[in-house]
């Protein structure tokens, strides 16, 4: 039994375009804090309502996601475990990433 099915197409856009954001991620494009943590995502997985307030209330002066790689990684991934759900930044960045991807296929 064959099965066509029509109307697929705004499906396909957004997988195209959330495998385009992979390999852009993967890369190491340039991206927005507020993009990747969304207030939804910092809400749901740390002590904080934005990025912003987790950088601000942060030890260091760090502003956004190009200022973590001027912090010691042990010292970042101390203070990531003790405010978050995620035992290191790599870990929150990963799942921030993607969240955001599944957002985009969803939505």
């Amino acid at each position: 039994m064959e099965l066509q099915i029509a109307g697929l197409e705004d499906l396909e856009e957004r997988v195209g375009n959330a495998l385009t954001r992979i390999g852009e991620l993967q890369a190491g494009t340039r991206v927005q804090s507020d993009a990747l943590f969304s207030q939804s995502f910092m809400r749901d997985h740390t002590e904080f309502d934005s990025f912003d307030a987790f950088c601000t209330q942060s030890p260091w002066a760090f502003d956004d996601i190009d200022d973590a790689q001027d912090i010691s990684r042990d010292r970042l991934n101390e203070y990531t475990a003790a405010r978050t759900d995620f035992e290191t930044w790599e870990e929150m960045k990963t799942q921030a990433a993607e969240e955001e991807i599944i957002d985009q296929l969803v939505s």
